[in-house]
């Protein structure tokens, strides 16, 4: 019942599934720990679900009522070997429903399609999250906002184009300047606040997936080079080693991978930089 996935191009969209689990991190104010990452292969959809607990059972259901129940049933469904989607209750209802599942190796993560959007998730949470380790699962919805309205570097279209047919309209196309008309008129004081955040997230959100898209240019370009050189002047970040801190609340997950930026001096050689 569970083989290998092969090489595979699906033809339709939500043909091929891709699932993952991100964490566990702080317990949000709501009461979640963990994210469960479901991605259509064809069209890099992208759906984002906070979870209490990563339970096979709490994954299996989320799966039919937010995803099969809205977008269909796919003919197959990748996954790592974890726990959660080895378990009898996903094999049993991937039976039941006539899905091909297939296993990722447990050395070869990078098979797995959503493998690059559990990667992308962590900067981008690190970012908007910052100190406030607690309210991560607010800034969800505004993430897979963005990562469905951005340009796929594989597909060379946004998600959202390739799914629905046309762009989605984002805050950036919208003329109001929607924090100046929240503090010039008097809105329904009950959804003044959420108003206000979801300006700020939407800003906030937009920027960090332009600079990621920015940044990945960059060192692919770096990369490229025989050997790194710096030129003084030059503005550069360096990799940072966070640890977690549960007494504190604080998630190694949700802290940045870089500090910085920092200015380069001199390069003595190819490995001492100041």
């Amino acid at each position: 019942m569970i083989n290998r996935p092969q090489a595979h191009l699906p033809a339709q969209r939500f043909e091929t599934l891709a699932i993952d689990l991100f964490g566990p991190l702080p317990e949000s104010k709501d009461g979640k720990r963990w994210i469960l990452i479901i991605e259509d292969c064809t069209t890099k959809w992208i759906e984002l679900f906070a979870l209490p607990n990563a339970t096979a059972k709490e994954c299996a259901i989320t799966l039919i009522e937010e995803v099969l129940l809205r977008y269909g049933i796919p003919h197959r469904l990748i996954s790592d070997n974890g726990t959660q989607f080895v378990s009898a209750v996903m094999q049993q209802i991937c039976y039941l429903l006539n899905i091909h599942q297939s296993l990722i190796p447990v050395y070869h993560p990078q098979a797995n399609p959503v493998e690059r959007k559990n990667r992308d998730l962590k900067p981008r949470l690190a970012i908007l999250v910052k100190d406030k380790h607690d309210c991560w699962s607010e800034k969800l919805p505004f993430i897979r906002f963005a990562l469905k309205t951005a340009k796929c570097e594989t597909t060379g279209q946004t998600a959202a184009f390739l799914n629905l047919s046309r762009e989605l309209r984002a805050l950036s196309e919208v003329v109001n300047d929607i924090r100046v008309v929240i503090q010039n008129y008097n809105f329904v004081p009950e959804i003044t606040p959420y108003l206000k955040k979801f300006a700020k997230f939407s800003t906030q959100i937009r920027e960090v997936v332009e600079e990621q898209q920015d940044s990945r240019k960059f060192y692919a370009g770096k990369k490229k080079k025989a050997a790194s050189t710096y030129q003084s002047g030059e503005h550069v970040f360096v990799a940072s080693h966070p640890l977690s801190n549960a007494a504190q609340g604080r998630s190694a997950k949700l802290m940045p991978r870089r500090d910085g930026p920092y200015v380069i001096l001199t390069q003595r050689s190819l490995t001492i930089i100041l």
